[in-house]
């Protein structure tokens, strides 16, 4: 970050991002190199069934016809703790799985592509461990936020 005096006139703007705020560098936070720390917590549901229906979007331009329950799958229960990032490799995993039985029916026919259906998102949720349901991930970025946030 030499060079960039900090001002908006030279038209350089420096934005860092991290999911693992405890392994910086402390060169990186000192005073004059990054002027503000902000705290971007998990989608709520609205944004969670946002990142679902974009996701499932895709698989309806590839001819899918089968309706997923995005309400749903936003809850609480499903996707509560979810990071986005999480939810949409739930939702590949999911598209995966919907190849794999699809490859293992054999039935015959020239499928050109898997439908993905709510059990498979059911599923692939299902086997997602959040990252922020971890008490001490969590802690560590909120005393992050605190320690540096302004």
């Amino acid at each position: 970050m030499d060079g960039v005096d900090g001002s908006i006139g030279d038209g350089v703007l420096v934005l860092g991002a991290t999911n693992r705020p405890s392994t910086l560098d402390s060169a990186l936070i000192r005073p004059g190199r990054f002027d503000k720390v902000i705290y971007v917590p998990n989608p709520d549901k609205e944004g969670r069934q946002m990142i679902l229906k974009a996701q499932c979007q895709k698989w309806e331009k590839n001819g899918s016809d089968i309706k997923i329950d995005t309400d749903k799958l936003s809850g609480e229960i499903f996707t509560g703790m979810m990071t986005g990032a999480e939810i949409v490799g739930a939702c590949r995993e999911a598209a995966m799985l919907a190849i794999r039985e699809m490859l293992l029916e054999g039935d015959g026919k020239d499928k050109c592509a898997p439908t993905v259906q709510q059990h498979h998102l059911v599923q692939t949720l299902g086997a997602v461990n959040p990252l922020l349901s971890d008490p001490r991930v969590l802690s560590e970025y909120t005393s992050f936020e605190e320690k540096y946030a302004q």
